[in-house]
């Protein structure tokens, strides 16, 4: 139901349905079960050591070493997904509410709590929290909203709200914790990730919906092309032929079905449907990882779109295969892709059973290639 990747690529830990806690490395192809007692949604890896999170069903989160050694453990609210910072000082927690929170005992403190809609509970989907240490920012993301007011003219906390004006895609300073800008455009259930260096954020929805910002200037949102159509142009008068509304220019090919369906169309294997939104390249490129339903006659396919960022254009589409079926069939379970981009490293879990598969990718080829299939 949730993973990390370390930074170095060598380690992840997962959280699974039944409450086990795992712990696997990557380089000795090997697994170790470490609780069978986990909040399914708390496996999150600190950047750049060998320190995880996780939450039991006792409610208490532990932070602590692969080696066992158990830093700091604590009292909290079930999380719905949590990050910490890599000086283990900054701590952050969403919970069933969608609301989030800064420290915990004494010194917790609301950062987003305006609403109980939406939620985890009326979605099925967790509030994603992606932090940039280098950046000093963090993004939010939830159920997206097609346009917002300005984080001038609503607060982030209003706890007397009903319904939110933060689930949107959300740009927040590491710093102060005050929100810098809402980035509207998303619609449905949106994921978003922002660079390791802080300099861009993108985003992507179920409504095959894409776009990326750079936040030294979050007020100008740049389209990502649909893989079918490429972008559409504004600002031209009506009447024109459909074909003029659209810049597709620097289109690639989509890997299409070997069969036509009922209709004769041969339908692409690569949705730009929108489950998950990972870097694997540094802060240069990043996945775009589309929602994709398992089949029993066997024609399932499941690609990520290469993207880089600054770039609206698809680059490469990259095959995850399907055996296993990766784990990007169920919008509640957007927690269970993680990556280490300095490693080049995607993992994710398995749509059926509790395995995961770690893939790395080649920059120079753009190719990604299983490295592991645990079990």
């Amino acid at each position: 139901m949730a993973l990390g990747v370390s930074s170095d690529g060598k380690y992840v830990v997962t959280t699974h349905e039944d409450g086990a806690l795992v712990l696997w490395d990557v380089e000795r192809k090997k697994r170790e079960v470490l609780s069978n007692e986990a909040n399914i949604y708390s496996a999150y890896f600190i950047e750049g050591g060998d320190a995880f999170l996780w939450q039991d069903q006792d409610d208490v989160v532990h932070v602590q070493r692969v080696d066992g050694e158990v830093i700091e453990e604590f009292e909290h609210f079930p999380t719905y997904g949590h990050v910490m910072d890599s000086t283990f000082s900054d701590y952050l927690a969403s919970d069933i509410d969608w609301n989030i929170f800064h420290g915990y005992w004494d010194d917790m403190q609301p950062v987003m709590q305006d609403g109980i809609s939406p939620s985890f509970k009326g979605s099925g989907k967790i509030l994603k929290i992606t932090l940039s240490e280098q950046g000093r920012k963090f993004v939010s993301a939830g159920l997206g909203d097609r346009e917002s007011p300005g984080v001038d003219e609503v607060p982030a906390v209003a706890p007397e709200r009903r319904f939110s004006n933060y689930t949107g895609v959300t740009l927040w300073d590491l710093d102060t914790f005050q929100p810098i800008a809402m980035l509207p455009g998303n619609s449905f259930k949106v994921d978003a990730t922002i660079s390791p260096d802080g300099q861009w954020v993108a985003s992507g929805d179920e409504n095959t919906l894409g776009f990326f910002w750079n936040t030294q200037s979050p007020e100008e949102r740049h389209d990502m092309a649909s893989y079918n159509y490429g972008i559409f142009i504004e600002g031209l008068p009506d009447g024109l032929p459909e074909e003029d509304y659209r810049d597709d220019s620097e289109l690639i090919d989509v890997p299409r079905k070997e069969k036509p369906d009922e209709h004769g169309i041969y339908r692409p294997l690569a949705t730009p449907t929108t489950i998950a939104i990972n870097f694997i390249n540094g802060s240069e490129e990043f996945l775009r990882i589309g929602y994709s339903q398992y089949r029993k006659d066997g024609t399932s396919q499941t690609y990520a779109g290469l993207f880089e960022a600054g770039n609206p254009w698809p680059q490469a589409y990259l095959d995850l295969g399907t055996d296993p079926f990766p784990s990007i069939n169920n919008y509640s379970r957007n927690l269970s892709i993680d990556s280490a981009p300095d490693a080049n490293l995607l993992v994710t879990g398995h749509a059926f059973g509790g395995g995961i598969t770690v893939y790395r990718y080649d920059p120079e080829e753009r190719t990604l290639a299983k490295a592991w299939v645990g079990r």
